[in-house]
């Protein structure tokens, strides 16, 4: 597809002389030198011709984050010492982050933004545009499957197509009534010179074409809009810098782990990168791929720049923090797995074995709270996507079970044991790893496929982790760790407490614990409950965390947790007391 501004520019060219020589020799010399002088041409016709001057920017620097944004900065050297320059095309981007740079000297004055319409040249995929591709040969058509039909003549012209034509809210007067607009839609009619005169019929009627001569066109040109961006310099000089910074939508990174847990102490961590982008083409263009949470508020509202909206619906946009025209949705979907599979026999990775060695973690920079890990010279075209690998280290792990037990007193302050359906479900205790981030950088939240001598046993996801913080992640669910709870009210005080209108019951509560091991190993289990009200006794201890969130309510929040060991076969009872305000 070529295109071409309707603005005119002179593209002539003088003539490149060609020796008939005796020799190939001497016809690639005169062929390199015709050449040559065809380069030299362009070049000083692009710097000398009338008009503004374009401006090829090269996008050098994006930084991307993980919701379909990126950070765009393109470059340019100015070829010529004119005053107004065209740039572009770029993403649309969005509200107030397009900013254009320039040497001090050359002075940036301004950039205007405006509709022009660009004549394109298209091939033709059906019959009316290959009439149309055809305009000024003579030709013989038929409008119907009976040889009588055939017709022989000239194509003079096509209707042009007719664009809606938008009311001025701006201008005086009423606007028109709708219903008597001219209907907007492609020209429905071409004439045909024949030897009994013209006639006008559509042509998408026409069932078939022969053509007089060979030379058959495929291409027609049609007009069609274009944003054009013109930067107007004060005093430019050939060679002076230009720079384009925005945020624009369309592109982003998706991170994933996998573990091997093969070692039984030091887990390998591998991660990776998927870029999908669907914004502008990447030439060795240095890319930081964005860990952390941005306050980006006015992501969703595109930059005027773009001529994406008109200004009604720019300030609707202000007002509703999103565009009318921007139906981007970014969504993560993590999939979780719960599989048992035999280990193997143990040994180093190997051909046949998903454990890659990606090659120490790169050296990230911090800009504020968010960390940047740097990939050079990546190379996408516009809607590919793209596998990077990043890194495979080494660190430090623990494996356990984990049984996790919610609160049943609910945020009204009544007592929500859970539903029948529920109470019928077994316990859910899940074999879990605990990972140390001993790296310089964090780990991103992102999926972890977690293996095994070469065997998947599990997903989960990995949740954002500091340097020396932990992360624990789900390997699968725990069916030869039995566990068992329940609740029994042991006594009541009736209307005991009286709390900003309310009435309260002073409940004490007994829970048990039961927990049974029935794998032929050692286990280690961490097991986290929550209650609401005044903690009276554990057995055995428990580390109690008193949690923020109940401030607001007339029980205080306790987070217990239990560690225990359980040797094979072994069974173990827990039991608590508490007492909760319950409103009646």
């Amino acid at each position: 597809m070529k295109i071409a501004r309707t603005r005119p520019f002179d593209r002539s060219l003088p003539p490149v002389p060609v020796t008939d020589g005796s020799t190939m020799r001497k016809v690639f010399v005169h062929s390199l030198s015709a050449l040559c002088l065809l380069a030299l041409s362009l070049t000083a016709l692009a710097a000398d011709s009338p008009g503004p001057a374009p401006v090829q920017t090269h996008l050098k620097r994006v930084a991307l984050f993980k919701n379909g944004l990126g950070f765009f900065v393109r470059e340019a050297t100015l070829t010529s010492d004119k005053s107004i320059v065209l740039l572009g095309p770029f993403a649309a981007p969005s509200h107030g982050t397009f900013w254009v740079s320039c040497p001090a000297p050359a002075g940036l004055r301004s950039v205007i933004a405006r509709e022009v319409t660009v004549a394109e040249e298209v091939t033709a995929r059906e019959v009316a545009e290959l009439l149309r591709a055809n305009v000024g040969k003579r030709v013989t058509i038929w409008t119907a499957s009976d040889p009588a039909s055939a017709v022989e003549g000239t194509i003079i012209s096509f209707a042009p197509d007719r664009a809606p034509k938008p009311v001025d809210p701006y201008a005086i007067g009423e606007p028109s009534d709708p219903n008597q607009r001219l209907p907007m839609g492609p020209g429905q009619f071409m004439l045909f010179q024949t030897d009994d005169g013209v006639l006008a019929f559509n042509p998408h009627r026409v069932w078939s074409i022969r053509f007089s001569d060979a030379d058959v066109k495929q291409t027609f040109i049609r007009d069609t809009k274009r944003v054009e961006l013109e930067a107007e310099l004060a005093s430019p000089s050939r060679g002076d810098w230009l720079s384009v910074s925005y945020l624009a939508k369309g592109i982003t990174w998706a991170p994933s782990y996998l573990i091997d847990i093969t070692d039984p102490k030091q887990a390998r961590l591998s991660a990776k990168a998927l870029i999908i982008n669907e914004a502008d083409d990447l030439d060795a263009t240095h890319v930081d791929l964005i860990t952390g949470f941005p306050n980006l508020q006015f992501a969703d509202i595109l930059s005027p720049v773009g001529k994406k909206e008109d200004l009604a619906g720019f300030l609707r946009s202000l007002g509703r923090g999103r565009s009318e025209v921007t139906g981007v949705s970014i969504m993560s979907n993590v999939m979780t797995q719960s599989a048992e599979f035999g280990w193997g026999a143990p040994g180093p990775p190997g051909p046949g074995r998903p454990v890659p060695g990606y090659g120490a973690a790169a050296a990230g920079r911090i800009a504020e709270d968010l960390f940047l890990y740097p990939l050079d010279d990546i190379t996408l075209a516009k809607g590919e996507t793209g596998y990077y690998p990043l890194f495979t280290e080494t660190v430090p792990y623990t494996e356990f079970y984990h049984w996790e037990i919610p609160d049943y007193i609910t945020e009204e302050d009544r007592y929500g044991q859970r539903r029948r359906e529920e109470r019928d479900k077994p316990e859910e205790v899940w074999h879990s790893l605990r990972l140390t981030n001993t790296m310089s950088l964090p780990w991103t939240t992102a999926p972890a496929q977690i293996v095994k001598v070469g065997q998947i046993i599990g997903q989960d996801t990995l949740k954002y982790t500091p340097p020396k913080g932990e992360a624990t992640v789900k390997i699968t669910q725990a069916i030869s760790v039995k566990a068992e709870q329940a609740e029994a009210e042991v006594s009541r005080e009736r209307d005991a407490v009286r709390l900003y209108g309310y009435h309260y019951d002073r409940v004490t509560i007994d829970g048990t614990l039961s927990v049974t091991n029935y794998k032929d190993e050692k286990v280690s289990l961490e097991i986290t409950k929550t209650i609401s009200g005044d903690l009276k006794s554990t057995a055995p201890e428990a580390e109690d965390l008193t949690l923020a969130r109940g401030l607001k309510h007339v029980n205080p929040v306790h987070l217990l947790t239990w560690k225990i060991d359980l040797a094979p076969g072994e069974h173990r009872e827990i039991t608590y007391t508490y007492e909760p305000l319950i409103r009646r």
